[in-house]
């Protein structure tokens, strides 16, 4: 394999993971999974750049939710664990759409048992607990929400009927794992938004999982006054994909100018890397095979 493309590989798997287990993109011949081929979700979330590109924005805007902060610095072990959290949410994302019916629904129920464990309170004496059906509702959508607009940015334009339908796709899985009101359309997905915008805010734990990013894990073997420069770099063209509201409430906008010269030319590249490094996903590859029976050959190691 071409040196590069190995080191992409490499890189993108020690941070988040491979996602290729046969046992939960294989599976019964024929399974459609929960979502199934056909699915605009199956599009976009096939497209691997897209989906990784938009974690980093999806996650803001999840810790954007006080409660969900305070439940992410209790009983998260993201400081010790720093890719854990973008490992555990891509592997559900590309879990629940693409594995076969019985892991999704496993993986549902264990994310859902485990979540039943986060309850506390809020520094600011608000009582918090993670199976709260309107938390859940905003921690599911921020994150297709975040790919569609990735995707929209980076692979193609979709028709306003195609975005309807990959939030209603992907709306049984939030409601599946707990969700009351998760958005099914993009009308009801600006009306969910304006209802939790003024729940939104920026406190002190937010402020440090902010400050956590920029200190780029990723990077941690360059010397200090490099890392938290491409830290910075990394998040503010990560957060271009955010409402620009979410921005400005991070602090983590920039005039569009920029934005065009700059970060978008660098996620661009980022994307098209991606693609060419990965070609077909092995978990797209799995489940089209599984849900049209057809037994595929074993991977070639890399």
């Amino acid at each position: 394999m071409d040196p590069l493309r190995s080191r992409i590989i490499a890189d993108f798997e020690r941070q988040v993971g491979s996602h290729d287990d046969p046992a939960v993109y294989g599976g019964p011949p024929g399974d459609p999974g929960l979502i199934g081929p056909g699915s605009v979700s199956w599009e976009v979330h096939a497209d691997l750049a897209s989906v990784s590109q938009a974690g980093l924005a999806a996650i803001v805007l999840e810790v954007l939710h006080p409660s969900v902060v305070a439940g992410v610095e209790d009983m998260s072990n993201y400081r010790s664990d720093p890719f854990a959290r973008a490992r555990a949410t891509l592997g559900y994302v590309l879990a629940t759409t693409f594995g076969n019916t019985s892991a999704a629904t496993g993986l549902i129920d264990h994310v859902r048992h485990m979540h039943s464990y986060v309850n506390g309170t809020r520094p600011d004496g608000v009582p918090y607990r993670a199976l709260d059906p309107e938390l859940i509702a905003w921690v599911h959508i921020c994150i297709p929400w975040m790919i569609m607009r990735t995707f929209e940015r980076t692979n193609r334009v979709l028709t306003a009927e195609e975005r309807d339908r990959y939030l209603a796709e992907q709306a049984t899985i939030g409601r599946m794992g707990g969700g009351d009101g998760v958005p099914a359309s993009v009308a009801e997905l600006g009306d969910f938004v304006a209802r939790m915008r003024p729940k939104l805010s920026v406190t002190a734990q937010t402020r440090a999982f902010l400050d956590f990013l920029v200190s780029a894990p990723s990077l941690s073997d360059l010397p200090g006054v490099i890392q938290r420069p491409i830290g910075r770099f990394a998040v503010h063209a990560g957060m271009i994909r955010a409402p620009r509201w979410a921005r400005e409430l991070t602090g983590y906008d920039r005039p569009e100018a920029l934005s065009r010269r700059i970060y978008e030319p660098a996620l661009q590249l980022d994307a098209r890397l991606h693609r060419w490094a990965f070609g077909t996903p092995r978990y797209v590859e799995l489940a089209r095979a599984r849900a049209a029976g057809v037994p595929l050959p074993e991977v070639v190691a890399r």
